[in-house]
């Protein structure tokens, strides 16, 4: 059985940096996606937060403009809440407990 002492040459080397770099983003990508590195957790577990009871007739927005800064815009506000409380409809009823990011 004979071996083969063939040896490989790159032809041209933009072409192999480019595999490179898509082969170990992909790599990275799967990764993170199967070991749930790729959540982020600065928004979705705050340090400080304050948690509240959803009243009768209350919505995202009102909640919002009640504890955001002067200097945060309202629509900020609404999104940080959701994203924290994983609320992605805007929908909320009466009785829920919802986090408060102190970002805002």
């Amino acid at each position: 059985m004979k071996h083969s002492n063939r040896k490989y040459r790159i032809k041209s080397k933009f072409r192999f940096v480019t595999f490179l770099v898509i082969v170990i983003g992909l790599s990275m990508g799967i990764f993170g996606y199967i070991t749930g590195f790729d959540i982020s957790t600065a928004l979705t577990k705050p340090s400080d937060e304050i948690i509240i009871e959803v009243a009768a007739g209350e919505t995202l927005w009102n909640i919002a403009d009640r504890y955001k800064s002067e200097n945060t815009d309202i629509r900020e506000a609404v999104y940080l809440i959701s994203r924290v409380n994983d609320i992605s409809d805007g929908y909320i009823q009466e009785g829920m407990m919802i986090s408060i990011p102190e970002c805002l």
